[in-house]
């Protein structure tokens, strides 16, 4: 059976998730893949618009109205409004549509697993061989630092590889959960090989993420049963023992330094200054892509606490809160709807009957996770992940989209 064009575009995206650092050659603009298929989602959209009914239709409504309120008002940068309304904004769209169809939405796993394989094995590769030796990063758009003895595949740095494969994770032991699945044997070679990546990636995210997409998991997979209150009891023993092991042999020294301490005071600090906006009466933010603006706030925030660390945040050290900093309420609320979209209790069932929806959903919360606690690069898509998974799940789902099954 031929692929539909849907379901080839969604392949494309999940292939093109774990490849932001990489530029597309010969372009006057450091566009990295994912771009140019989120331009090529325009047709798509013209083709499939009679499926975006619901949040399908009102998320990318309310993502658009949010940047042009914020600049329409206090502007900001041009370049930053056009790469969201020309790319941010269909890939949302388009992704919601795509992961509502039952057989886009199974390539689309299937394709990010492969991505996510590949991947980690590139980043064994940088590990064994040197990072300097492997460094294929050519997207300047992005910052490129060099990280001497630690690895990064196609990423701009270690930690939003780090939260890609704790992601993964989080999806792979949703699939081994799950009841209705089969071919456990390579789930389980999966979830050895991405928790061999997530140990020696050295990142404070492990400590961030990795329990909590453990949880989304078991929460996402497990009725309330004595067979559920063993695999948790099992699941926090496992996660206890490897995360001790984490801190003591890669992360002794940075307590030692407090450099961890630091780290975790900039990144408060900065959290705290993004949201300002919220109660300093700036109704539509401080404008598109002025996301420098946090450093005085951030200041004033660390001296308010009396937090130290040194050099001040050149941003907001997270995607979700950088809205908020630029776009204001409307960007809250916007997202504010997706939030209750994404965990209410309807998608919660949902995801229970199907593993491809359990491993979605997880995925979609672990986008969330990622994008307010870690990660705050504008254009890693993977950031605005979430809000399509929101809309896509949102709605009462078909007899056929609930039983498909999880991708092979």
């Amino acid at each position: 059976m031929r692929a539909s064009p849907l379901s080839l575009w969604a392949l494309c995206v999940a292939l093109a998730l774990w490849t932001p650092a990489f530029a597309v050659p010969g372009l006057p603009l450091p566009l990295q893949p994912l771009d140019l298929i989120a331009l090529a989602g325009w047709p798509l959209l013209a083709l499939y618009c009679r499926r975006m009914t619901g949040l399908r239709l009102t998320a990318p409504l309310a993502l658009a109205a949010c940047v042009l309120l914020s600049w329409s008002v206090v502007r900001g940068q041009p370049l930053v409004v056009l790469w969201t309304v020309a790319c941010a904004l269909p890939f949302t769209a388009l992704s919601a549509i795509a992961l509502t169809d039952a057989t886009a939405r199974q390539t689309f796993l299937r394709g990010f697993l492969m991505a996510a394989t590949a991947s980690a094995l590139l980043f064994l590769g940088q590990i064994a061989l040197g990072a300097q030796a492997l460094d294929f990063r050519t997207n300047i758009a992005f910052s490129l630092p060099p990280q001497y003895g630690r690895g990064f595949a196609l990423f701009p740095e270690v930690s939003t590889f780090a939260t890609h494969i704790t992601m993964t994770i989080g999806v792979v032991l949703a699939l081994l959960l799950h009841p209705d699945t089969d071919r456990r044997m390579a789930l389980w070679a999966a979830l050895l090989l991405f928790g061999t990546c997530l140990l020696f990636t050295r990142s404070t995210s492990v400590i961030v993420l990795a329990p909590l997409m453990v949880g989304v998991a078991l929460h996402t997979t497990q009725t309330l049963s004595l067979r559920s209150l063993l695999v948790v009891m099992a699941s926090s023993a496992v996660i206890a023992i490897l995360l001790t092991f984490f801190v003591s042999v890669f992360y002794a020294d940075r307590l030692a330094t407090h450099a961890a301490d630091r780290s975790a005071a900039m990144r408060l600090a900065s959290m705290l200054g993004g949201l300002s906006p919220l109660w300093t009466g700036e109704l539509f933010g401080v404008g598109i892509g002025e996301n420098h603006e946090v450093r005085l706030r951030a200041h004033q925030m660390a001296r308010a606490l009396g937090l130290n660390f040194g050099t001040l945040p050149t941003g907001v050290n997270s995607q979700i809160i950088g809205r908020i900093f630029e776009e204001g309420w409307p960007a809250f609320l916007q997202m504010a709807i997706m939030l209750c979209a994404l965990l209410s209790r309807q998608t919660r069932q949902a995801a229970r009957l199907s593993p491809a929806t359990a491993a979605l959903l997880t995925l979609g919360i672990g986008s969330l996770l990622t994008a307010l606690l870690v990660t705050g690069y504008r254009g890693i898509y993977t950031n605005w992940l979430w809000i399509a998974v929101a809309a896509a799940l949102a709605p009462r789902l078909t007899r056929m989209e609930r039983r498909a099954p999880c991708p092979a």
